[in-house]
Formats: C-alpha cells, structure tokens, sequence
C-alpha cells in the first residue's frame, strides 16, 4: 500500500498536491467555522424547535368544587313571643313567607327590638361609611398610602370582625374592598330588619327575608333561630395559598356540576365498568359545554374544617392536614336551582389570558441586561427574548413580552411571523447560520430527500459556510 501511495505522488506530484490541499482546505473550514473561539460567523445545528403559531391561551387552576346556597339567613325571635311555628326543617318557604306567629300582646314589644336592632345596624353602616371615606382619601394622596391600615383611632367604633379583618389586610385596597363589603352587609341586615317590621305590621309573624330552605331551626337561651338557605347558588371550592394569590375577584371560571346515575348493585361489573367509562366521556364532553361564572369571593382566613360546607367538601375531596386552605366562591351566570346542596362539581378559574400569543417552554426564554443609550444615569433592565431563524436561515434574537407563565410555559407575544422556527435558549451568535440534522418535519417526502444527502453534500456545505 505504501509503494503504490509513493509511486503515485512520484507519477503525479502536482495531482497528490493538489488533493493535499484540498483537504487541508476543508479542514481549515470545518475548524475555523465549528471551534469554540472561532472568530468566523458560527454556524449551528439544529435539532430541537417549535414553529410560531400564534392562538389564544389561559392559565387556569381546576379545582372540585360543591354547590351551596349563596347566602344563609338566620332570623331570631324571643321563644317566649311565639303563638307556633309554622315550618319545619326543608320546608320550601318564599320570600316574606311566614316562619312562626307571634302572640297579639307581644307585637309592640317585638317592634320596638327590631327597630333598636335597626338603629345599631345603621350606626354601624354610618361607622364603616366614615372609614371607607378615610381609606378613599388616603388612596386619592399624593403621597403613598401606607401598606396596612390603622385601626386603633377606629375601635371604639367599628366590630371586632371587621378590626380582624382589617388588621389581617395587605393593602389600602385590600382594607377597601374588606370595608365595602360589611356596608354591603349592613345595607342588607337593615333590608331585613325592614322587612320583618313591615311584615310584623301587616301579619304579625316572623317571615323568611329571601326564597330558600328552612335548613335548620334551634332553640338556645330563650330563642328560636331559624336558618335558611337561599334558593340562589354558587360554587365553593378550596385552594392553596399559592393559588389563592393568583386568583382576583371577578376572574371568569368555567363550571360543572356532576350528575352522577344510581348503580344498580345487581349489574355486572364489566357492565358497571362499560357505564363507568362511559360517564366519564360524558363528564369531558361536559367540560367544553360547561357553565361560566365569576369569582365573588375568596376568603382570606384559613377555612375551618368543622364549617358545614368545608365538611362536607372535605367528605368529598380530602384536604390535606398539614396545608392551610382557603376558601373561594363562584357566583354562575345561569341559575342552577336544580342543584341540590352539597352537590359535586368543578371549576376551572382563568387567572391569566393572551391572545394571538405564541406558547414555549419557560426555560426557552433568554433575558439579557439592556441600557438607556439616551440616559447613561438610567439602571440597566432586563429584556426577555427569544432565538429564532429568519427567513434567510441565520439566527436571531428577537425581544417579546412575555404575558404569563403557567406550569413551566411562558406564552408570549412577538412580531415574530407564524411559521418561523423558534429555537432553544442555548447560546448563539446573532445573524449565525444554521444547518439542520433533520427536516423541519417528520413527513415521508423530506425524510426520503433527507437520506438521499451523501458526504460531498456535508463537505461543500462545510467549506461554503452555506
């Protein structure tokens, strides 16, 4: 082998030299474009990518969920003013449907408490008016209002719950929303109040304040309460204080209650497994059908597993013991007064939305430190970015705004054009060229004109840089 080699360079030198340098030629190339420092424009191979196409995306948290009354109504009357009860617990009762009739010498009496009971509500809303008016003012300042409100130049006057509340509050809009709604709650305590002295005028009863349920009627010290459940329901579910922070009032939710079939015990068990996994097609066929609402409320003291409601959600869906919950309420658009109470359901909240958004992993993102070229006393600012090739096949870096992440995505905005390739957060060189391992797809067409690539293909790529 050797002989032949030198008797070949000795027959045609310049044809040996000739090759000599061609390989040389090539690599030099091939080091000068893929070595580390290189000062040539590198060029990158590309295996991993997602093409742009931009759709609308929301960041949701799904939780179960069960149906209860949205308000529960407790009216009081003197047990020694009482001529009968009139209901029972679940009997339906309409709005100012009697309860119980007082006895004739006893009307004047039960006037006058209610009336001393209206007047304390009313100076109550007067109270929780004068503070909303302070909070406002300190808002509408100039200056920044502080992060917690005082309540010390207040106690004498407003409640203990709404001092708690107030004290537990994170912001003066915090403190404000806590404050409008005990007005709200006083307006409506001064509603019923209203309404139990007009009907005692008219009938001389204890009459129900809303349409509901009579859920429970208790005697204790001298009184007869009586509890009612409005007929109006909502959603109530349980979440973590990780997702109770993500979670605003107002965000939309989308709903659905279960309705689950009795099980006939004598059915066989490949049949009941049939039923079974046909309920469950059904149940995921009712989530893209499903209900819409809005988070009313969300509680900020830990729910208390003793409470009707969390029990019975508990029974249903196990909290964790060692993890504080907390409680949030979704009022539906449409009425679900076929519900019963306790029902099971689930919500999914849309705590972020985007449109015309592009979705990547998270940790595709690449941020990088900018400057103020007109203002050099400027601090520097982070800008998120995001590689991609161009049209022409070269690498660039192109600035986004990043609208929310969710479970490791980001989803993103861009001038960025559907269809162009968006690379990982690997680092490249800006106007780079890329050559690809594979075709952009797995299609049978560019796989096939992918294996007809043959080595000379590589090394004219390799000294072109092409």
């Amino acid at each position: 082998m050797m002989a032949r080699l030198r008797n070949y360079v000795q027959d045609k030198p310049w044809q040996f030299i000739g090759i000599m340098l061609c390989i040389i030629l090539v690599s030099a190339s091939i080091y000068a474009t893929f070595e580390k420092d290189s000062a040539v424009t590198r060029t990158y191979f590309i295996d991993e990518f997602k093409r742009a196409n931009a759709n609308d995306y929301d960041a949701r948290i799904e939780k179960p969920a069960i149906v209860t009354p949205t308000t529960t109504e407790l009216i009081t009357a003197k047990a020694d003013e009482l001529e009968s009860i009139t209901v029972q617990v679940g009997t339906a009762v309409s709005a100012s449907e009697e309860l119980a009739i007082y006895q004739g010498t006893e009307v004047d009496d039960v006037r006058a408490r209610l009336e001393k009971e209206r007047s304390a509500y009313q100076r109550e809303l007067s109270d929780l008016q004068s503070a909303l008016a302070t909070i406002e003012r300190d808002l509408r300042s100039p200056k920044r209002p502080s992060s917690n409100i005082k309540t010390e130049q207040k106690e004498k006057d407003l409640n203990v719950n709404v001092q708690l509340d107030l004290a537990q509050s994170e912001s003066p809009a915090t403190a404000k929303a806590i404050i409008e709604g005990n007005i709200a709650q006083a307006n409506r305590q001064i509603s019923i109040v209203d309404a139990q002295i007009s009907e005692l005028q008219a009938r001389q009863s204890v009459s129900s304040p809303v349409d509901g349920i009579v859920a429970d009627i208790t005697e204790s010290g001298g009184y007869v309460t009586f509890t009612i459940f409005s007929n109006e329901r909502h959603l109530r579910t349980y979440v973590t204080e990780k997702d109770w922070r993500k979670i605003e009032a107002n965000d939309m939710a989308e709903l659905t209650i279960k309705n689950d079939e009795v099980v006939d015990e004598e059915q066989s068990e490949a049949l009941k497994a049939a039923l079974a996994k046909h309920r469950a097609k059904m149940e995921i066929e009712e989530m893209d059908t499903s209900l819409t609402g809005t988070v009313a409320q969300k509680l900020l003291l830990p729910a208390d597993l003793t409470n009707l409601w969390t029990a019975n959600y508990n029974l249903l869906h196990p909290l964790a013991k060692k993890e504080a919950y907390y409680e949030v309420m979704i009022t539906p658009d449409q009425t679900i007064e076929e519900a019963p109470f306790a029902a099971d359901g689930h919500v999914a909240i849309i705590t972020d939305e985007a449109t015309n958004a592009n979705k990547v992993n998270s940790d595709w993102i690449v941020e990088t430190i900018e400057y103020d070229e007109e203002d050099e006393t400027a601090e520097p600012y982070a800008v998120d970015n995001i590689y991609y090739i161009d049209y022409d096949g070269k690498v660039r870096l192109e600035a986004i705004d990043v609208d929310f992440e969710d479970k490791d995505k980001t989803v993103f905005t861009s001038i960025i054009d559907d269809g162009t390739p968006m690379l990982n957060a690997k680092k490249r060189e800006p106007l780079a060229r890329t050559f690809r391992t594979m075709p952009f797809t797995l299609e049978k067409k560019q796989w096939r004109a992918f294996k007809k690539l043959k080595w000379k293909d590589y090394i004219i790529y390799s000294v072109s840089g092409q």
